[in-house]
């Protein structure tokens, strides 16, 4: 289904690759900070979402606006849009945000979440004058590899760090669903969100994932997107019997290590703005905070 609004504009539902492709294009004509999104990691993420949704919105044959709405138990539903920086002013924002609330109406929704960068101005005051409020962050911080000279891992006694294995993805899950749990302004994942997440996902470079393993069983775990010259965190998590004893430094120190010996130029990451023990080991381990990275997480009412 499309809908035509805003002159020749319309909004698509992506299917095809050839839709994935104008979503990249799209984000390489955007306030581009980091690497563009991958196609195979799009297309992973939309066959193994049911309740995700990606639009991309075209004037003529030319793609100018992208996004994405994604349905949960909760009663908001997390959602993005982008504007090519050319096309912007011109109604193209709103028009889209309207297509994702109608489709989150659909859905039994009553609010979007959305995420920006903090320091984009525009886009706050225009989610604010719409009632739009701020309910979390995300902080950024960076290590560049080629002037950081890694220290060596020390791991707890009793406890060994190795690269993921298969037999490692069940207690990995146990995991994650504590971290979820705890982490201020996340949830715990189903297995399938799990594994479509931290296991499958075509970026994920299985050359830098790694697991605690202690008598045996997954006690931690981290891994690591490759994208080109750098690689982006994602979730570094450890059992809460096993938090505060060091296992979360050694997962990382591994990550760097290996990161620097395969001629990587830089690691990202962020945290949630509340999760403080995550923020304080990054900056142990040598992260700086790069403040044109960071996010701001608002929510507010469908847009009519």
């Amino acid at each position: 289904m499309s809908t035509r609004v805003v002159d020749d504009l319309v909004i698509t539902r992506v299917k095809s690759d050839a839709d994935l492709a104008a979503m990249v294009d799209v984000a390489t004509r955007c306030d581009l900070r980091l690497p563009p999104p991958q196609a195979e990691n799009l297309r992973h993420h939309l066959d193994a979402g049911p309740d995700l949704t990606y639009l991309v919105a075209r004037l003529g044959e030319e793609p100018v606006a992208r996004a994405f709405l994604e349905i949960s138990e909760a009663q908001h539903a997390n959602a993005h849009a982008e504007v090519v920086v050319s096309r912007r002013r011109h109604g193209i924002g709103s028009t889209v945000l309207r297509e994702l609330s109608r489709r989150a109406a659909e859905r039994g929704k009553d609010e979007l979440q959305l995420e920006m960068w903090e320091d984009d101005a525009e886009s706050r005051a225009f989610f604010e004058r719409r009632g739009y409020r701020i309910v979390g962050g995300e902080r950024a911080v960076v290590l560049d590899l080629r002037m950081h000279d890694p220290e060596p891992v020390d791991a707890p006694i009793g406890v060994e760090i190795v690269q993921r294995r298969p037999e490692h993805v069940e207690g990995s899950y146990e995991v994650a669903r504590q971290a979820g749990e705890d982490i201020p302004g996340s949830e715990a994942p189903s297995f399938e969100t799990f594994r479509a997440l931290d296991v499958d996902r075509p970026s994920l470079s299985a050359e830098l994932c790694f697991v605690a393993l202690a008598g045996g069983e997954v006690i931690g775990y981290a891994i690591l997107n490759d994208h080109g010259r750098e690689c982006h965190h994602g979730l570094t998590a450890v059992r809460r019997d096993w938090r505060r004893r060091g296992v979360g430094t050694a997962l990382k120190r591994t990550q760097i290590m290996r990161a620097k010996e395969l001629g990587y130029e830089r690691l990202v990451t962020e945290s949630e703005e509340r999760n403080d023990p995550m923020r304080r080991l990054n900056l142990k381990l040598g992260y700086v905070p790069d403040a044109s990275l960071s996010t701001v997480v608002v929510r507010g009412p469908l847009l009519h």
